[in-house]
């Protein structure tokens, strides 16, 4: 018992000393980072608050901001450098940033297309698309009860604080292994609630790849046209090297297999463009990345507490409502808003803290809903 709490106490004092030091360097950065701080376009006045905000109080060493009116409008603000004030490369539009999750909206886009050109159903099993599963005996036989819906929703069964995260080792099941999904067991029943999972929007992919019979980067290159823009993916082929742009490059992602993790965190570009290709899905009819189930039960009124087809739904005003998704690895925090009024916001940063990053967003989502409702007026 006492051996235990020693262990605890280690890590306590090792988690202080973690926090301290990340906090001290903030401090020294906050006035060079501020003093850098850029800002163009219609919408500059309010975009410097949250630009502001995300540098003062949530400590962003670094940032590039992109908001689209509903008219189209585009209005931006960088700020900060990709290390060291002064020393290394200031941050302009130009600057690329990995999106992590935030991919997943264009996954997320790929198949409701699909949907809406009727080609599958959001109720449509998972399993009859995979040719790997066609008359095997599930160990689990609530697998075959995932739907579409599901697997966009975060609603399959898969809960990576119960079992590991394949996505996140190096050597992931998904996409190679596919018959794998014959031995595992869900870890809660389909459709009864909504944890989030990286190993659904991967299966995602190989219901994209068997309906188009084609490989995922060649649909999604197809549709997006990503040639005529400054996203790329960080690795377009299995045995290409990574391409992790400078400014996320650390340890912890050498472990990654990004080709894997194509329809799941492997994009990277600027946030402009990425500003652009989500207000387009925006606007695409029912279902788009904004929609989701009428029948699912959630809490709008919780930052995180309904999530729909590609992201979470919040509004503790009828006066505006924002859909959101996030995207965090190691040095690197993205984040994109679309509002009910048509808008869209895109945040791009290397300022991730492992430790309170969850709350920083949270802080970061109310402070955009309240500051946009302000603004408005």
């Amino acid at each position: 018992m006492v051996k235990k709490l020693s262990y605890l106490l280690i890590f306590l004092v090792m988690l202080l000393i973690y926090v301290m030091e990340f906090s001290i360097l903030q401090s020294i950065q906050k006035p060079f980072v501020l003093n850098s701080l850029q800002c163009e376009g219609i919408k500059s006045k309010w975009l410097k608050e949250v630009a502001r905000y995300s540098i003062e109080d949530l400590g962003y060493a670094n940032l590039q901001l992109s908001y689209i009116d509903p008219e189209g409008k585009q209005s931006g603000c960088t700020a900060g450098w990709e290390g060291l004030p002064y020393l290394t490369q200031k941050i302009d539009d130009n600057t690329i940033f990995a999106y992590a999750s935030v991919t997943k909206l264009f996954t997320a886009e790929l198949i409701l297309d699909l949907v809406r050109r009727k080609q599958i159903n959001l109720d449509d099993k998972l399993v009859s698309f995979l040719p790997e599963l066609k008359s095997k005996a599930l160990k689990d036989a609530r697998v075959a009860d995932i739907t579409i819906s599901d697997l966009l929703s975060h609603r399959a069964g898969f809960d990576r604080n119960l079992t590991p995260d394949t996505m996140s080792n190096s050597s992931p099941w998904c996409p190679y292994k596919i018959e794998t999904l014959q031995h595992t067991v869900l870890d809660f029943e389909p459709n009864s609630k909504n944890i989030y999972s990286n190993l659904g929007y991967c299966l995602l992919a190989q219901v994209i790849e068997n309906v188009h019979s084609k490989t995922y980067f060649e649909v999604s290159q197809g549709y997006f046209k990503f040639k005529n823009s400054h996203l790329y993916y960080i690795q377009e082929q299995k045995n290409d090297k990574s391409k992790v742009p400078d400014i996320n490059k650390n340890k912890d992602l050498n472990n990654f297999d990004f080709y894997a993790l194509l329809p799941v965190g492997g994009l990277a570009g600027n946030s402009d463009y990425l500003a652009k290709y989500i207000y387009n899905m925006d606007r695409s009819t029912y279902p788009n990345i904004t929609s989701r189930l009428d029948i699912v039960n959630c809490d709008i009124k919780q930052v995180r507490g309904c999530h729909g087809f590609s992201g979470y739904e919040y509004s503790i005003n009828d006066k505006l409502t924002l859909y959101w998704r996030e995207g965090r690895v190691p040095k690197t925090l993205a984040l994109v808003s679309m509002d009910s009024d048509g808008g869209v916001l895109s945040i791009l940063s290397n300022s991730e803290n492992e430790v309170i990053w969850l709350n920083s967003n949270q802080q970061l989502l109310q402070m955009i809903y309240n500051s946009y409702l302000k603004q408005s007026k």
